[in-house]
């Protein structure tokens, strides 16, 4: 079963430094138009061909628009070995710092 994680322990996380990355599975419209700070972006729909480059010894916390393809995402990654931790909710319910990429 895939582990899940609020967003205000996703903030308190950010704030002490964790060396967990943080994965956004929303598409790049989405993504830039507001996102975490410290979140890589790699959307659902290349999860399965990009995530060969991804190290399976770091903690992956995996977030997109309401949680449903964070939960996808979540559970492939699982599935090849990866350790991850979906959130709970998704970024409409995010209040912390959001980028907005030009």
């Amino acid at each position: 079963m895939t582990k899940t994680i609020t967003l205000d322990a996703i903030q308190d996380a950010i704030n002490t430094g964790t060396d967990a990355v943080i994965l956004d599975v929303r598409e790049l419209d989405e993504f830039v138009a507001g996102h975490i700070p410290e979140a890589t972006h790699l959307p659902l729909s290349d999860i399965e061909s990009q995530s060969v480059g991804l190290a399976k010894d770091v903690e992956y916390i995996i977030i997109c628009k309401k949680g449903g393809r964070a939960m996808q995402a979540g559970q492939y990654l699982e599935d090849k070995g990866y350790n991850v931790t979906v959130a709970e909710q998704g970024m409409d319910d995010w209040t912390g710092e959001v980028k907005i990429e030009d």
